[in-house]
């Protein structure tokens, strides 16, 4: 999986903007106040933008796992191959709530 930095956008409020598979798919994370990461949408050619399809509240990304995330980000290390693992995890968690299909499609699980 190829992550890239992206900076958010001001009609897309985040934390964090990653730019994954050559610019193929966007997803835009925010963090609560215990400091976890959670998916806010995902783009995907070809799919558009999706809105997770939470049941009751976000998946949080484990604590651990968003401070190992916030600091490959702060470091500017997003080639190093934890950050793809966290990111699969999490998108393997995360299932159906953000297009399973466009997932697989575009390598992410």
């Amino acid at each position: 999986m190829q992550v890239r930095s992206a900076s958010p956008m001001p009609t897309r409020p985040c934390k964090y903007c990653f730019s994954l598979q050559e610019a193929s798919v966007f997803a835009d994370f925010e963090m609560d106040e215990a400091n976890q990461l959670y998916l806010v949408r995902i783009s995907f050619d070809g799919y558009g933008c999706c809105h997770p399809a939470w049941k009751t509240e976000p998946i949080m990304m484990s604590l651990s796992e968003s401070t190992k995330l916030s600091h490959y980000v702060e470091a500017d290390d997003l080639a190093h191959p934890e950050v793809a693992q966290i990111l699969r995890s999490y998108f393997t968690e995360c299932g159906e709530a953000i297009w399973i299909d466009a997932l697989r499609d575009h390598e992410l699980l």
